[in-house]
Formats: structure tokens, sequence, C-alpha cells
């Protein structure tokens, strides 16, 4: 069995596009918990996940660490008052005892032999961080794997964009503010292609019509930005196929005036 860390460790994060700075905490847990005693099934949890204690204003302060709080460990730690040890530990005996009492109820109910039940093993991995800051804004990017005993794990990626300013999360269209919906869409689907010909290369016999569920491609509320302009995401099945992964479409900012 792994230790379980519970760590609180400081830490400084400099925006390179403006003199302030974030402080932030860190959150780590890793640990594996068995099934029950003995069990070679197990329950993998690592969480790293920064927190800013100064970098924003003061008063700001807690609601962008609530917005982290809720986006990594759900809207049951939105007002979660207690240490980042307290935070750690209660998403850890939560998550560990959905996961005991699921598959122990699993098992009775389909009468099967620990042995030969291939859904036992689940894994949760989260990650979260700030990135590249660009003017008064900043990216925080969320990355979470799942796997709860299927065929595969789920990978989601997250980023969030905070006015250091006011410490309010910034939605694309304050970024872009003469853009409309359509158009956006529109450049959407026309750059759609511009991060996965890198992942498809030169693969014969694909095209956008086979990758894509739809011709129109809604503007996501998950985006990140930077001096080139921004940049949107979309986990898998919101465009395509699961093999196609978490898409990202870029669009410069010569087209979003």
């Amino acid at each position: 069995m792994k230790r379980i860390l519970l760590l609180v460790a400081a830490a400084l994060f400099a925006l390179t596009s403006c003199t302030q700075e974030i402080k932030t905490e860190n959150l780590k847990l890793d640990e594996d918990i068995p099934l029950h005693e003995g069990s070679v099934n197990h329950l993998d949890l690592n969480l790293d996940i920064d927190f800013p204690t100064a970098g924003f204003p003061k008063e700001a302060l807690e609601e962008v660490r609530r917005t982290i709080r809720t986006q990594t460990l759900g809207d049951n730690y939105a007002d979660f008052t207690g240490s980042l040890q307290d935070l750690a530990q209660s998403w850890r005996d939560a998550i560990a005892d959905d996961y005991v009492t699921t598959n122990t109820a699993m098992l009775e109910e389909m009468e099967m032999e620990e042995q030969d039940a291939p859904f036992l093993n689940w894994g949760y991995e989260y990650r979260g961080g700030f990135g590249e800051a660009y003017k008064q804004y900043v990216n925080y990017f969320i990355d979470q794997y799942e796997y709860l005993g299927g065929a595969h794990g789920m990978s989601v990626n997250t980023p969030l964009v905070f006015d250091t300013k006011t410490g309010e999360r910034v939605e694309w269209q304050e970024l872009a503010p003469g853009v409309s919906v359509a158009r956006m869409s529109e450049l959407l689907r026309q750059h759609r292609m511009d991060d996965l010909q890198d992942m498809i290369g030169d693969e014969e016999g694909i095209d956008e019509t086979d990758i894509f569920f739809s011709e129109t491609v809604e503007p996501s509320p998950w985006f990140s930005v930077n001096k080139e302009g921004l940049t949107f995401y979309y986990q898998p099945y919101d465009l395509a196929p699961y093999a196609f992964g978490i898409i990202t479409i870029p669009v410069p900012w010569s087209e979003l005036k």
C-alpha cells in the first residue's frame, strides 16, 4: 500500500506579463486503498492542486479558492471551511466509501467472486495549477483522469481564466466583446483541425467528416488565453469519438476583432 501524503507546501507563482505575484499552497494526496484487507483490488487516489493565498484582491481570494474547489473536487466542497488537510481527508473518505460500498454491492448483486470481477480497480488523478498569464488575466489548468473499472478511463481538461484585478472568473465574451456567438462558432469550425492535424499527421483516409459529430462547433465554456489568442477545450465525446481525446481549437486575436 502506498503511504498517504497530505502536504501543504508554500509556493510562488510569478505572472510573466504583469507585476503581480500569486502565492499558492499545494494540496497533495497519494494513497492506495484496498477493497478490503488483503485484497489485490484497490482505489488509487492522487491529488496535486494549487490554491492561491495571495495575488488577488483580499476580498475576492476565497471566491477564487471556492471556484477551484468546486471545479476539482465537486460542488459539495463549495463552502468547505477547514484546512487543506481537512479538505483532502474529507474528499478521500467520501470517495473511499463510495468505492467500497458500490463494488461490494455489485459483487453481491451479480453473485460474483472477487477474482472473476473486472471492474474492481478504480483510480482518480486530479491536478490543478496556474499557468500562463496575459495582461491581467491568468490561466488555471485542471487535469482530471478517472477510471471506474470500465473499458477505459476518462480524461477531462477544464481551464479557467481569472482576472487578477477582481478575482472573477472571466468568460470568453469579455475578452472578445465584439464577437457574437454565431461568429465565434464559425471561427471554431474554421479552426477545428488546426491542432488535430498534428495528431492525425499524414494518416490517409481521414478527413473532417470522419472525425466530427456535427458541422457546428458551439463555443465551449472552457478556454485559455495567451498572446496568440483564445484556445477552446472540448472533452472526449463533445465533438468527436473518444479516440480523438481532448480537442483544442485555437482562435487568433487577429480574427477576434
